[in-house]
């Protein structure tokens, strides 16, 4: 930035000088105005090379903060930021020379280094169509560039904000998008799997009833069979044997019949299985119809078909000795049949007499208790016989229901 030497006189300072003296005594009230005025004011003599200041008001002195002789003689271009547009100065000759006025917004930098910013408003003084002098006027615009210079830079980082956040908007919208897709194809491939799991079972259960219906059908088939051969046997022994082998095959074939009528293939309610046992068993071989009420009190137990068969044929083996040597002579009595599930896994099943007891003899070693035990095998449980409470029988079968902490596996059958 130049800066004026206060100990030599510029080239113009004296010319500028005299001039000054010749605008104060020609101007007279207007040169005390603008002496008065707080707008920053230079006059300047186009006559001369370069155009310098010949007068300045207090105010403009006071927005650069030079004296009066260091800016007398000098054009009020040295005041321009050496960052300003270059084309400032031919834009103002073109101007002037034009006898045109010019505004312009001007970054000054003042004695102490301080950059402001002023609107400078330039007109040229004419007599007689001839430009005798250049009058300007200076305005602090400083405040309002540095809050638009503020106002550009905060506009500048809300655009990058909004742009990088847009950005991270996109790429998590980019990433949600793509989840989306994923999961619905995950979600369709399950309800693919879902359908297709139905379909196996709804397959499942139709070839599973299918079976159970053909091999209940041929259950009865070789009941009817044995049935017949037990009528036609002279040996009563055989023809007993015979009877009693078609009650067994129709207790097996009552489990499958539960299995064709019920919802799941491979699970039978044994509380209703075992009540319409009980009761087919009761019309079946009373010799007296009536004689021997039969009762039956059952926990709701739902297990295997293997189970349910083993349970039924020992239910039923025992309750038919029951009945055959409980009441001999048309003794009338009572049957009782209960089923107890406990929520610990363990389950117990009695049937109970109040007949004429079982001798010793058929408690040991005979072919009912040796059936007995073996249907209990097949459920991993404990058979004892014992007198009952009114001097009948009791048979008792426990056994721990699979499922449970304490069960362990069948024995395959």
């Amino acid at each position: 930035m130049p800066h004026m030497n206060q100990d030599r006189t510029r080239p113009g300072q004296e010319d500028a000088e005299k001039r000054i003296n010749a605008l104060e005594h020609w101007g007279g009230a207007f040169v005390a105005a603008v002496r008065a005025t707080r707008m920053p004011m230079v006059v300047t003599d186009p006559g001369v090379a370069g155009n310098p200041i010949i007068y300045a008001n207090p105010a403009f002195l006071a927005l650069c903060g030079y004296d009066m002789g260091e800016i007398l003689g000098q054009n009020y271009l040295f005041l321009v930021n050496e960052d300003a547009e270059p084309g400032l100065a031919l834009r103002a000759r073109a101007a002037l020379a034009a006898h045109d006025d010019l505004q312009e917004e001007i970054a000054f930098r003042r004695k102490d280094g301080r950059r402001i910013w002023v609107a400078a408003f330039i007109s040229p003084v004419l007599i007689e169509g001839r430009i005798v002098q250049h009058f300007a006027s200076f305005l602090d615009i400083t405040r309002r560039v540095e809050l638009e210079h503020q106002l550009k830079d905060a506009k500048a980082t809300l655009e990058r904000r909004v742009t990088q956040r847009t950005r991270t908007l996109q790429a998590t919208n980019a990433r949600l998008e793509a989840e989306i897709e994923r999961r619905s194809r995950l979600e369709q491939v399950l309800r693919d799997s879902l359908l297709q799991r139905e379909e196996d079972l709804r397959y499942r259960g139709i070839l599973a009833r299918e079976i159970d219906h053909r091999t209940k059908n041929a259950l009865q088939t070789a009941a009817a069979m044995l049935l017949v051969q037990a009528t036609q046997s002279n040996d009563p022994a055989v023809a007993e044997a015979l009877r009693t082998a078609t009650g067994r095959l129709h207790r097996m074939a009552e489990v499958h019949a539960l299995l064709y009528q019920g919802r799941q293939p491979d699970s039978v309610d044994v509380s209703v299985y075992l009540r319409r046992l009980v009761e087919e068993l009761g019309e079946a071989l009373q010799p007296a119809r009536g004689l021997v009420h039969l009762g039956f009190d059952a926990d709701e137990l739902f297990v295997h078909a293997d189970m349910a068969v083993a349970l039924g044929l020992f239910v039923g083996e025992a309750v038919t000795n029951a009945l055959k040597h409980a009441f001999p002579e048309e003794r009338a009595g009572r049957i009782g049949v209960a089923l107890r599930a406990a929520d610990d896994g363990q389950v117990l099943v009695e049937v109970e007499d109040d007949g004429v007891g079982l001798p010793i003899s058929r408690r040991e070693g005979g072919i009912g208790l040796q059936l007995m035990e073996a249907f209990a095998d097949r459920l991993n449980g404990q058979v004892s016989v014992r007198s009952g409470q009114s001097g009948g029988t009791r048979v008792s079968l426990c056994f721990t229901r699979p499922g449970t902490d304490q069960d362990a596996e069948m024995p395959a059958s």
